[in-house]
C-alpha cells in the first residue's frame, strides 16, 4: 500500500511527487525517467529556477522572432524563456522527491489498484499523468479518441545555426498550412520543428523541406500529440494532470508550464489530505475548482488558434506589426501568462497559496 501512486514520470507526474516528500509515493513509467523526450523543452527561465532545475538550462532567450509573409518581427520578452536538456531536467525534479520508481507499463486499473507489466500496486490516491495517451486508456476512464489535438514533430541537430538570437516562430503557409514552425537555439544545438492541428499527416515531409531550407538534413526526431480539449480533471476518483487532462494550451501549444502548475497544486492537495487537514473529496473538489479557473482563457486560446490557422499571411503580418511595440507586447504576454496560471514564487513554495 502506497499513499499515492502516480502513473507517468514526466513533468506533471514529477511535479506532483515534489509536493509529497515524507509520504509513500510510487512513480510508474514505462520508460526510465528522462529518457523519452517528446517536448521541445522551453519554459520561462524563472520557472526552471524555482523548480531547482536551472542546471538543465541550455540557453536563455530574451526575444521571440516572428516570421510571417516574408518579414521578420522581433518581440522583446518581459519574461525570458529557456531551452533545456530534458533528461537532466527530469533528473533534477526527481532528486527533489522521495518517490520509489518502477519502470513498467500500466495496463489497467481496478479502483485504487494499478495493474502493470511488473505487478499490481495499490494507493490511497491515484494520479494519472501519462500525457495524451490517457485519452484512449482505461486508466483514465472510458477509452475514446482525442476530439481536438495537434501534433508536433521536431529534430535536434548538433550544430548552431547562424541566425539572430531568440526563439524563432514561422507563420509561413509554404512551410506549414495550418500551425507554425519553430527554430530554437540550444547552446551548441538547434531544435527545428513543426506543429499543426490540421496538417498532421504531412509533418515529416514538411519538416524535411523546412530543414532543407537551411541546407541541412533531418536527424533523429521526437514529438507527439498535444491535446487541447479538456477532460474532467477527476475521473472515477483519480486525479488527471497535464496532457492527460487536456491541459495543453491552444495556439501556443505550451504544455510544460501548465502541467507543472497543476501538478504542484495537485500534489499539495494530496499532501494536505494525507496529513488529515482535508478529506479526499475536498481535495478532489479543490483540484477541480483550480483547473476551472483557467477554463475561460483556455477557450479564448482555442478560438484564437482557429482564427490564426485560417487567417491569410497579410492579416497575420498586420497583427504582428500592431503588437510589436514593447508596451503592447509586454502587456499581452504578461496577460497570457497570468490568465493561464503562471506559477508565482509564492505558489511554488507556500503550502497554502497553490490551493
Amino acid at each position: 500500500m502506497h499513499d499515492v501512486v502516480i502513473v507517468g514520470g514526466s513533468f506533471a507526474g514529477l511535479a506532483v511527487a515534489m509536493r509529497l516528500r515524507g509520504h509513500r509515493v510510487l512513480l510508474i513509467d514505462q520508460h526510465p525517467i528522462g529518457s523519452h523526450q517528446m517536448s521541445t523543452c522551453g519554459i520561462p527561465h524563472r520557472l526552471a529556477t524555482l523548480l531547482g532545475a536551472e542546471d538543465a538550462i541550455m540557453e536563455t532567450h530574451d526575444a521571440a522572432i516572428i516570421h510571417v509573409n516574408g518579414r521578420r518581427f522581433r518581440f522583446e520578452l518581459p519574461e525570458p524563456y529557456a531551452t533545456f536538456n530534458y533528461r537532466r531536467f527530469c533528473e533534477l525534479m526527481l532528486e527533489q522527491t522521495d518517490a520509489e520508481v518502477v519502470t513498467a507499463r500500466a495496463t489497467a486499473r481496478d479502483g485504487a489498484t494499478v495493474i502493470t507489466t511488473s505487478g499490481e500496486f495499490i494507493g490511497r490516491f491515484l494520479v494519472i499523468a501519462t500525457g495524451w495517451r490517457a485519452f484512449g486508456s482505461t486508466l483514465a476512464g472510458e477509452p475514446g479518441n482525442i476530439p481536438l489535438a495537434a501534433r508536433g514533430l521536431e529534430t535536434e541537430l548538433p550544430l548552431r545555426l547562424d541566425i539572430e538570437p531568440g526563439l524563432h516562430f514561422y507563420f509561413e503557409r509554404h512551410i506549414i498550412e495550418s500551425g507554425y514552425a519553430w527554430v530554437f537555439p540550444c547552446g551548441n544545438h538547434t531544435r527545428i520543428g513543426l506543429g499543426s492541428a490540421g496538417d498532421v499527416d504531412a509533418l515529416r515531409r514538411r519538416l524535411d523541406r523546412f530543414v532543407h531550407e537551411f541546407g541541412l538534413e533531418v536527424g533523429p526526431t521526437h514529438g507527439g500529440v498535444m491535446p487541447f480539449v479538456r477532460r474532467e480533471p477527476v475521473v472515477d476518483g483519480a486525479f488527471l494532470v497535464g496532457d492527460a487532462a487536456g491541459q495543453c494550451l491552444p495556439t501556443t501549444a505550451e504544455g510544460i508550464r501548465v502541467a507543472v502548475r497543476h501538478g504542484l497544486a495537485c500534489g499539495q492537495l494530496l499532501a494536505m489530505a494525507l496529513r488529515g487537514e482535508i478529506d479526499g473529496e475536498t481535495a478532489r473538489r479543490r483540484y477541480r475548482d483550480l483547473v476551472a479557473r483557467t477554463d475561460r482563457s483556455h477557450h479564448r486560446l482555442t478560438r484564437l488558434m482557429r482564427l490564426v490557422d485560417r487567417a491569410p499571411e497579410p492579416a497575420l503580418e498586420l497583427v504582428a506589426r500592431v503588437t510589436q511595440p514593447k508596451a503592447v507586447s509586454d502587456w499581452l504576454i504578461r496577460r497570457y501568462l497570468t490568465d493561464t496560471g503562471w506559477p508565482t514564487p509564492r505558489s511554488l513554495r507556500s503550502s497554502s497559496a497553490a490551493c
